[in-house]
């Protein structure tokens, strides 16, 4: 088959969404489809180039940094991607479109199949689901006609977690299936490089990742027990500059040490050289994050969202606490900080988990799937 994947973000540029959509080409090709990718440019990467044996498409737009987008930047890639899709798909005859995000990349898709009769599948992500992240409440208002014209036209629907699945069906009245986000296990591996109690954060600095409950709540704990740690900071974004003028008035100011954006390989690094990963996030999709620390053998504590509900075994590969009990929060970081043989188990249990349950291949067979039928 000659399948499209469209996504505004694409390695290198992007996270979780990106990471996704380049395994899943990769899975695709490995199996013998012929895959394509549209996708932004940035910097010196435009037009058409052969990555890793797929053919991927970097149209123009405005887009200034590599870790994020805004608002304007994804209308640029829509507009000028319309452009692009409708000489793309007759011309390499594609049999079927992907589309990563209901909005910005749902539209394109519905304008594929208007121009071409291409079939669609919709995957969802997190933050293009409504009740998801409750600051997008009026913006997902806004677009419901237009989200729920590109979801009746599409092929199917699919949420990366039960979560995301149970929250786009009581928004919208169509059916969701569920294909979970996967891991490379085999580039994301254990180490024993890890040295003094490292706690590590990654992900972008913004509300939705719980940045300054994350920084009160691990300095009460530095207040509170005598056992040294250090808390990293890994990613970029608009409250980057307040957190850090935050955490400088913290106790533990002279423990907590920034990394700013980072490489594929630089955040495999910093999750060999940590201790337990924390992810107090207010709303997630499936948070890769998680996945790739859990498959470099960490323990994992988490807020109870979903997303990460989907991803962690409550005493087994990490803990889920509630982000109204701040005090529960701490009292899991204390015991995992002064229990180093729970932290080991746990992150034994992870790297099995991640291994076992969540492989590309999976997920790839699950898409082909929904393309097929």
């Amino acid at each position: 088959m000659r399948i499209l994947l469209i996504n505004h973000e694409y390695p290198p540029i992007g996270a979780g969404a990106a990471n996704a959509t380049c395994h899943i080409a990769r899975c695709l090709a490995l199996q013998g489809h012929t895959v394509f990718v549209l996708t932004s440019c940035f910097e010196n990467l435009k037009g058409w180039r052969t990555e890793d044996g797929i053919q991927v498409f970097r149209c123009r737009t405005s887009r200034k940094k590599a870790s994020q987008s805004n608002l304007f930047e994804m209308l640029c890639f829509v507009l000028s991607a319309s452009f692009v899709l409708p000489g793309l798909l007759r011309g390499r005859k594609i049999d079927a479109m992907i589309a990563f995000f209901s909005f910005p990349c749902g539209p394109l898709g519905i304008w594929g199949k208007f121009v071409s009769g291409t079939p669609y599948i919709i995957s969802l992500r997190g933050g293009d689901v409504p009740g998801n992240e409750p600051s997008l409440k009026r913006i997902h208002k806004l677009l419901q006609p237009m989200r729920r014209l590109i979801f009746r036209e599409s092929l199917a629907i699919v949420a990366n977690s039960e979560g995301l699945k149970v929250l786009s069906e009581k928004a919208d009245p169509f059916v969701v299936e569920v294909i979970p986000n996967g891991v490379d296990a085999d580039f994301f591996i254990p180490s024993s490089k890890a040295g003094q109690t490292r706690f590590l954060f990654v992900g972008r600095f913004q509300d939705q990742k719980n940045i300054f409950f994350l920084l009160k709540q691990m300095d009460a704990v530095a207040q509170k027990v005598e056992q040294e740690f250090e808390l990293h900071l890994v990613g970029d974004g608009p409250l980057e500059y307040a957190s850090k003028e935050y955490a400088a008035k913290l106790s533990m100011h002279d423990r907590i040490f920034w990394h700013g954006w980072c490489s594929k390989e630089e955040i495999r690094e910093h999750y060999q050289h940590a201790y337990c990963i924390l992810n107090p996030s207010v709303c997630e999709g499936m948070p890769n994050v998680v996945l790739e620390a859990m498959a470099c053998g960490l323990p994992i504590i988490a807020s109870n969202v979903a997303g990460n509900d989907a991803v962690i075994r409550h005493g087994e590969t990490g803990f889920l606490f509630d982000l109204t009990r701040p005090e529960e929060f701490r009292k899991t970081v204390v015991q995992i900080l002064q229990n180093k043989e729970l932290a080991r188990m746990m992150g034994q249990k992870g790297r099995a988990w991640a291994e076992n349950a969540f492989s590309w291949d999976s997920v790839a067979d699950g898409y082909l799937r929904l393309i097929k039928d």
